[in-house]
């Protein structure tokens, strides 16, 4: 599909061309070649678009963003319309890099609804495929996802959309039979059809036994160093978080930019300094 042109403004930035499609087949040689994946949520057009031109493998359109862009206090208010949206808008920016948009919040109560809901997202959110965070109970919704032909990742650990019932944000398998759990489910999810596995805040020791017990890329969250690879909310990496958990460090601090940026055009109309001649458009004739 043909991307639509940006309206008229401020030229966009020349970015380098990825030198291929991204796809899950090039997650599995990269696995094989113990070459790192690298991850990261993303949103909106503008800022896919940015991130294709860095080489990052995977852009995830987490359901995050309903706290992150929405300012909700759950993911749980991303609703299907609003991912299929954004999902949408990721894929124009970056059309070669490999898009998982995320299944929202009780979008895949049983394996029919998983089927029709994730179908639309590869569909009408030309994304390449769906997270769903699951444990071992949704084996049947994996497996009748692989058998329609839509590629799945699988996230474990911690659950946010599942927060309130646990209690809060909190690390899991830290107890021994927490960590089986979380390795059997990973497992048999695996063995059920799964493409990807993400585990979000586990010990890596945990990470490791999932790594050794699954033949496909395993994807952390502050999960350690034994995943293939890793993501982070780019939120949290360029300074939007006040509080961002301890495993992203923040590598840029992009609001104070933007802040600056704004300041000195408030300035610059306050002062009669904008608009200048050259701002306008002249008289024909």
């Amino acid at each position: 599909m043909t991307s639509p042109k940006p309206h008229s403004g401020p030229a966009q930035p020349t970015l380098a061309p990825s030198p291929r499609r991204i796809t899950l087949e090039t997650l599995r040689q990269m696995r094989q070649r113990s070459e790192p994946i690298t991850m990261l949520t993303c949103y909106d057009y503008s800022m896919a678009r940015v991130l294709a031109g860095t080489g990052i493998h995977i852009l995830l359109v987490g359901d995050s963003a309903a706290m992150t862009v929405l300012g909700e206090n759950s993911t749980i208010h991303a609703t299907m319309d609003f991912m299929l949206t954004i999902t949408r808008a990721v894929r124009r920016g970056a059309p070669d890099t490999l898009v998982l948009a995320d299944m929202p919040f009780a979008s895949y109560a049983t394996p029919d609804t998983a089927v029709a809901n994730a179908a639309r997202l590869l569909t009408l959110g030309q994304a390449d495929a769906v997270k769903l965070e699951c444990d071992g109970r949704h084996a049947p919704i994996i497996a009748a996802l692989r058998a329609a032909g839509i590629p799945t990742c699988v996230h474990l650990g911690l659950l946010p959309q599942r927060a309130a019932q646990h209690g809060g944000y909190k690390a899991q398998g830290r107890s021994a039979s927490d960590a089986d759990k979380i390795v059997d489910d990973a497992t048999a999810l695996w063995r059920a059809g799964a493409d990807l596995l993400l585990l979000e805040a586990v010990p890596d020791a945990v990470s490791s036994r999932v790594v050794a017990g699954t033949d496909c890329p395993v994807l952390g969250c502050g999960a350690g160093p034994s995943c293939h690879g890793h993501v982070v909310v780019l939120h949290d990496l360029l300074g939007f978080t006040d509080n961002p958990p301890r495993f992203v460090d923040k590598m840029a601090d992009v609001p104070s930019v933007i802040s600056q940026a704004v300041e000195r055009y408030v300035t610059a109309v306050k002062t009669r300094q904008y608009p200048l001649p050259r701002h306008g458009y002249m008289m024909k004739g």
